[in-house]
């Protein structure tokens, strides 16, 4: 998996892209970059662009994934978006939303880059 993220403070946002084979290790690996970054703080939203990567998890890995949330959030509330194509990324992605609820984080998934941001920052619901 190759990635990149930027992060803009006054947007309470994180910007990832996500190019090539998503594996749960990678995923993790790039969220705790993220976190580690000075410019980052707990509760800020993600848009993470899936639209060029794909993947294949059993559920024990979107079990672990799942768990890995609920750590991470610590229950603050905030928005992760994910942009993706049809295709298995958006099965696992599905699973990992049904199971993660409570968590502390709302996901959605959308094709639409706008549509995205618009949500992330409560414009549509």
């Amino acid at each position: 998996m190759e990635s990149s993220y930027s992060i803009e403070p006054a947007e309470n946002l994180v910007r990832m892209q996500v190019t090539g084979e998503v594996t749960l290790e990678s995923l993790k690996s790039l969220i705790n970059q993220v976190g580690k970054d000075p410019h980052y703080h707990p509760g800020m939203h993600a848009i993470a662009d899936l639209r060029h990567s794909h993947g294949q998890w059993d559920y024990s890995e979107i079990q672990r994934f799942r768990d890995y949330l609920a750590h991470i959030a610590q229950q603050r509330q905030c928005r992760w978006a994910a942009l993706v194509k049809p295709g298995a990324v958006v099965a696992i992605g599905y699973v990992v939303i049904l199971i993660s609820e409570g968590v502390g984080i709302q996901m959605r998934m959308f094709e639409d880059p706008h549509q995205a941001l618009h949500w992330i920052r409560g414009e549509t619901d």
